[in-house]
Parts: structure tokens; sequence; C-alpha cells
């Protein structure tokens, strides 16, 4: 059974639906660039995706007789040039504790400047879904390369995505596959490659199926030095701590045998052999299909949703299981069918801490500052939205644990986990603030340019996105579009004009002679038309701190 395409109406609630669960917040700029598409042609662009980007630049220093120097710290890496590339090596100023907060500033830049895609979406969906918590892989250029990974595979094959991810340097550091070996076999991977990542807890695996796939799995390690020597990070095969017996596997599995190997082509074959014997099974399309549905979609999965999407969706999967592509395909279907666009799933979930974080600077029109002439500043301020979502409960490289952040699969409360007691406090604080009072840095910064940098919101290039902004209608309406998917009443409406832009005046004329005065001249020296761009700032911080701001 195919799943069923979405044949309704397409318009520009519709659209909006869709960008606010494949992008981070939907601005106007965004939903005016799809205006008039049809949903296979968004989708479509949504579905192509730019791997290429500047990579992390060194941004940072250390004091050296009072004097801040970056040379004195990861020496072998120019200041304004990456580290990517540039073997880590230890030394009494540890270079890796600069390289992960560059890492971490320069992957939420990312966020914050993505392209009209699902990429950054993608992403987190995989962060989530394969985590590896920076508390215990601290290491930029383990990170990094992870990044990389996921970036250029997250809508590609799925038994290619696993295959790369066992095998990558920092999987192997995070979950002990460096320490797997046939005296001493460590169960850790081989228990959440099927419990989290292909099969789900319950599905039929057995204890001794993971202890099975632990052998499969030894020999495998990494290493960032040779022969004393710094080198990039590396994943290698040891035969020598390679399991060599056969591995015996339950009923579950249908009492495969996995068949010892010896030699340097041992690991491949042998992991080769485990995946295909895990892929076989349904459960591995089940699984993967209802966690897309979870992060896209809805927390909770009924018995009909099951049956009328996941079920089809679970079986396209299967039939594209040798495509380069088959994630895409997936997607595509979830994102065109009927069941997304249901009213029952729109506006029902309440927004992730990134969502709403970087979903608001996107929508206030900030201008950071230039990599090539700030590039400290810039950095600064992304690492500020960075500990915006780690005070908000998402820290966005460092999930709670290795299943990941609880909203995304623990029912029956789901995404509602986001907004507990002090969760809901701190996003109302960050909100206000990125909308009040913008990003600023301090006085102890190496370039000279990036000392005391502040950046404001555009209050009136977010005016000058609705239509015929002279009318304090259109800008109290428009505001509600870009920070509501819930509608308010007009009533609300008509009281957030009166008290905001009219400051308690009855005529329209008050805020359409201020505004048009202003635009003509932003130098003006009338009082009223000063006050444009506050007005639109008090207007925006009242209606963020409303509970509709907090869904999509």
């Amino acid at each position: 059974m195919p799943v069923t395409p979405y044949s309704g109406t397409f318009g520009r609630e519709e659209l909006k639906h869709l960008l606010r669960r494949t992008m981070f917040g939907a601005t106007n700029v965004d939903i005016a660039y799809f205006s008039g598409q049809s949903l296979g042609q968004v989708v479509d662009a949504l579905l192509t995706i730019n791997t290429a980007q500047t990579p992390p630049l060194k941004n940072y220093w250390v004091l050296n007789g009072g004097v801040r120097d970056p040379n004195a710290v990861d020496a072998a890496v120019p200041f304004g040039s990456t580290w990517v590339g540039t073997p880590h090596t230890v030394t009494a100023v540890n270079a890796n504790v600069y390289r992960m907060y560059s890492f971490m500033a320069w992957r939420t830049g990312l966020m914050i400047h993505q392209e009209r895609s699902i990429l950054e979406k993608m992403l987190l969906f995989w962060y989530n879904h394969m985590p590896i918590q920076v508390s215990v892989v601290f290491n930029g250029l383990l990170h990094y390369g992870y990044d990389q990974l996921l970036r250029n595979k997250c809508l590609g094959n799925f038994r290619q995505l696993m295959y790369d991810v066992t095998l990558d340097p920092c999987m192997l550091e995070y979950l002990n596959g460096k320490q797997n070996m046939a005296s001493a076999p460590d169960e850790n991977y081989a228990r959440e490659l099927m419990e989290l990542f292909t099969l789900g807890e319950g599905s039929g695996y057995t204890e001794t199926d993971v202890q099975a796939a632990s052998k499969v799995l030894t020999g495998w390690s990494t290493r960032e030095t040779l022969d004393g020597s710094p080198m990039m990070p590396q994943t290698y095969f040891a035969p020598g701590n390679h399991t060599t017996s056969n591995k015996q596997f339950s009923s579950f599995f249908n009492n495969t045998i996995i068949q010892g190997q010896s030699g340097t082509n041992a690991g491949t074959t042998e992991l080769n052999a485990l995946l295909d014997m895990i892929f076989a099974k349904q459960e591995v399309s089940l699984f993967i299909c209802r966690q897309l549905y979870r992060f896209f979609v809805h927390g909770e999965i009924n018995a009909q949703t099951e049956s009328e999407l996941i079920v089809p969706l679970a079986e396209l999967f299967r039939n594209n299981a040798g495509s380069p592509d088959q994630l895409k395909v997936v997607m595509r279907a979830l994102l065109t069918s009927d069941h997304f666009f249901n009213a029952n799933n729109r506006a029902c979930m309440v927004m992730s801490t990134a969502d709403i974080v970087i979903g608001m600077i996107r929508k206030m029109h900030f201008t950071f500052p230039s990599e090539s002439t700030q590039l400290e500043a810039r950095y600064r301020m992304f690492l500020d939205a960075y500990y915006i979502c780690v005070n908000c409960g998402q820290n966005l490289f460092d999930p709670p644990n290795v299943a990941g952040w609880p909203a995304y699969y623990q029912g029956p409360q789901f995404d509602e986990l986001w907004v507990d007691t002090a969760a809901y406090a701190a996003r109302n604080f960050a909100v206000q603030g990125i909308i009040g009072q913008g990003f600023t840095t301090g006085a102890d910064f190496y370039q000279a340019a990036s000392r005391n940098v502040s950046i404001d919101p555009d209050y009136m290039a977010i005016a000058a996105e609705f239509d015929a902004p002279n009318d304090p209608d259109n800008v109290v309406s428009g505001c509600a579009d870009m920070l509501y998917a819930i509608p308010v009443s007009q009533g609300v409406k008509n009281t957030l004009k009166t008290q905001r832009l009219l400051l308690g005046q009855s005529s329209d004329v008050y805020w359409t002679e201020a505004y048009e005065l202003r635009v003509a001249d932003p130098n003006t020296t009338n009082q009223t038309a000063q006050m444009v761009p506050s007005l639109i700032n008090f207007l925006l911080l009242d209606m963020a701190k409303a509970g509709e701001s907090q869904m999509f």
C-alpha cells in the first residue's frame, strides 16, 4: 500500500507548516521565496542540500606575558585559518579545548545561516538518533569528522550510514568500540546499534545477540599518533584483537551464524554480515520511519497512523534498500503525504529549544559581524546563541545520554517535555533577550574590531516585509503570522495595536504618519517617528510572551 499523497490546497498556511517542520523558523523571506510553487517543487528544493561550507576557523588565543597571543595556543594554525586538517598536539595549553568551542560556535552559525533546505534540521535528527556526547568525547577533530559524515550522508542510504557511523573515530571513542577486543569484548556499541539505532527496544533481539554482535565488532580502534608523531584521526583494524570464532545469533535472526574470519579483511567482512543480518529484519524499516515521524510530525503514533503511514513508509524504505538516496525518497513521501498536512498535525507540537531560539534569531534580521574583519565577534555571538540553547534545556551537541533528548522519544509527553517549569521560564527569558537586547561582545578580544560590538534586531526590516506596514493592523497581523502557528483573535490584535503601536491613541494615523516619516528619513528629528523601531520592539516582546509562540 503506497503512502497517500496530499491532494488538498497548498497555500500559505500549508507552506508555513512545511517550512516550520523542515527548517529552524520560517521567516517571511523564506515564505516569499517559495510562494507560488507547488508542494512537489518546494519539497524537492528542501531536499536538495548543499553540504559545502567554510570549515571552522581559529578564533582563539591565550595570554602570553599579559599580551593576547594567538600563537601561544595551537601554534601550527594561524589566527583566522582553519584547524581542520591539522593534527591535534597535546601541549601545556591544550588547543583542543579551544577547538571545541570553535566547533560549537561554527555549528551554531550554520544553523542560524542555514540555506533553504532540510539539511540542518535533518542533522539535528541524526545528532539525536545517533548522538555523541561532547562531555564524553571532547575532541574537535573527531566531532568535526562526525559532523561531516552526517552532513554528507543524512539523506543517503541508511545501511551505508550505519556502516560509516560504526567505524567513525568519534563513535568508536564514544561507545567504547576502540576498547572492544577479543580478550575483553565490550557490548556498549553492539547494544545501542540494535536498541537505539536500527531495531528498537523490545523488537525481539536477545541478550545473546548483543553479545555475539560485540564479538563481530572486535578489533576496530582509532589513533591520532603513529610512531610518536601526531596524525589526523584514523580508524584501523587490528586482526590480533578480533574474535575469530563463529558468532551464533538467536531465532529472531533465524539462528544465523556469522562465520568467524581472520586477517586484515576480517573486520569489514563480519561487519557487513552483521549489518546484512540486521537490515534483513522489517523492524529496521518500521523503527526508523517511526523515529522520523516523531521528529518531523508528532510524538504519538496511534494504530491508524501506524497502518496508514508508518507501514507504507517502511515498505518504501525497504523497496529502496539499494538506493543511494533511500532516505531522501522516504522523506519526500513523508513531507508530501496527506497525513503530514492533516489539520491535527499542524501547530500540535511544542517547539524544541533549537527551533524556538535559532528560529527567533533568524526572524529578527540580525546582521552578524563579518568573518573577514570581525571573526572573534562573529564566533562569540554564535557561541552565545549556543549557550542560550544550553540554558534552555537543549545542549545542541551534548544530549543527556545515548538515547538523545527525552522530548523526541519519551511518551506519552514527548514534545511537552521541552516546557517544564524551569525550561519554560528560561525560554521566555531567552526570547525576550533576543528580541529586546540582541548580542554584544565585551572588550577582551584579540581583534580590536571585535571589541564592544553590538547587533540588534532590524525592526524596520521586519516591518517592511509586511504588506502596507504603514497600516498598524497589518503590522500586528504580520507579527502574529511570523510568531504564531495558532491564530489569535481579532480582539487580541486590536488590544496589541492600541497598547503597543498607538500607545493608547485611538486613531491609526498616529502610527501611519510616524512610520512614513521614519521610512522617508531614518534620521528624522520627529520624536514620534524616532520611536517607531521601539514600538515594533515593544509589540514583539509582548507577543513573544504568549504560549502560541512556543508551538509549531
